[in-house]
Formats: C-alpha cells, structure tokens, sequence
C-alpha cells in the first residue's frame, strides 16, 4: 500500500470509529454497552427462563461470551460493510482509490471494536474466578484467524453485490440471523442428538467458534474440522477477489 492510500486509510478508519455514535450521550462508550446489553439478555433468557445448560461446569454466561463476541466480529463487520460502497458513493466519485479500501477501513474499525470488547470480557471473566487456560491462546487465536477471514471475503462480496442488487442488505441480515442458530453460540453442540450435532459439524462456523471457546475453557480442541474452515475461509477470500475484479471496471455507473 503506497504511502497516499494508507494515509486515505487511516482517515477512513477514523472516521468510521468517530462517527457511528457521534452526538451521543455515551458515545463510542455504545461499543461496549450494547453487546453487553445483548449478552445479558441472552444470558437471561437462555439461562433463565430457557435453561441451557453447558457441558462445562463454567456459568452459562462465560460460556455464552466465549463464543457470542466471536461470532460478533464476524456479523458485526459484514452487517455494516452491506452499504458502505454506497455509503461513500459521493467519495469513490472524487478520489482515485481502490473500492476495497473503503471496505477494509469499515471492517477493520468494527473488528478493533468487538476485539477489544473480547478482551474486556476475558478480563472480567478472570476478574470473577473463571479459570482461563493459557494453554488454549493458540487455539483461540486460531479460530479468531479463520473468523477474520471469512469477516475479509464476506464483506467484500456483500459490499459489492450490493451495489448491483439492492435486495442483498435484507437477505444478508436474515442469514446473519440464520447463522447465529446454527452455529454452537446459545447451546453446547455436545448436548444435541448426534444427527443433529453432526449436521452441525458441515457449519464452517462451527470449528472457529467452538476453538475460540473449547481452548480457553481447557477442553479438546477439533483441529482437522478447524484446517477445513480455514480453507473454506480462503475459498471465500479468493471468490471476493475474483468478484471483485470482475466488477472492478462498472461498479461506479451503478453507485
């Protein structure tokens, strides 16, 4: 990246973290509060009034946080790269920079976010006496690492597609939806009937979700279906390429 593109970058990236919650009460405090807000209800419903039991002796709500901020970064970038193509129309007229730059910025300031919201949460789950493995990093930043590529392909291809399709920001938040009940978030896949929990096995999401999960808990890691995702991951990553440079040349006529 030349020197005048990361300088465009780092400019994009601040302004994406600036504005989202510009003129609030909290402002970018919102990044916090929200999924915290989100995780209690959640913790609340499936812990309470829906008893879901983990298989770990770990309270349900570190289980449920273990795995609902990682699959946040994932659905919380490409959720909000869906229109940024579109979004910037007025800018991608006027400054003579790849498209992808624009995604990139969005994606990398919602990915700063829900990492740092992980960490917090990691400290206070420490904080509270949950033990933590050390020994299960690897594993998490495995899965965190194959969640970041699946974040990089997906949102590309959503960005673009949406430019030409403007049904595709509906569709999308009805599979982000879809996928957040077949991935092993709310429930333990170990507790499901077998056909059930090995249907679940094909979800790539599983592998990353459940290494993020599993290491830092001390359990068995699955890394053979975790190498699987990751390739499913890069296969994405090269399609967002190809799409892109396929549309490359009359994405501009249609913004």
């Amino acid at each position: 990246m030349t020197p005048a593109r990361r300088s465009v970058f780092r400019e994009l990236l601040r302004r994406e973290l600036g504005e989202r919650y510009r003129w609030t009460l909290l402002g970018g405090g919102w990044y916090i509060v929200l999924p915290l807000v989100q995780l209690a209800v959640l913790a609340w419903v499936f812990g309470s009034l829906l008893p879901a039991r983990a298989a770990s002796s770990v309270p349900y709500g570190v289980f449920l946080a273990l795995a609902l901020w990682p699959w946040s970064l994932f659905s919380n970038a490409v959720g909000r790269n869906v229109t940024v193509l579109i979004d910037n129309a007025s800018l991608i007229g006027k400054i003579a920079v790849p498209y992808s730059l624009y995604i990139n910025a969005r994606m990398a300031a919602s990915v700063l976010v829900d990492l740092a919201g992980f960490a917090l949460v990691l400290v206070v789950v420490a904080l509270l006496g949950v033990p933590l493995h050390v020994g299960g990093l690897p594993a998490m930043t495995a899965g965190l690492a194959v969640l970041l590529l699946f974040t990089l392909g997906a949102s590309h291809i959503v960005a673009v597609l949406q430019v030409f399709l403007r049904d595709v920001a509906s569709a999308v938040g009805q599979l982000l939806s879809l996928g957040f009940f077949l991935t092993p978030i709310i429930y333990d896949r170990a507790q499901l009937p077998p056909p059930v929990r090995d249907a679940l096995g094909f979800n790539p999401f599983t592998a990353p979700i459940e290494a993020v999960r599993h290491g830092l808990l001390g359990e068995p890691v699955a890394w053979a279906p975790l190498g699987c995702s990751a390739l499913a991951a890069l296969a994405l990553v090269a399609l967002a390429w190809w799409l892109t440079e396929r549309t490359r040349a009359h994405l501009e006529d249609f913004l």
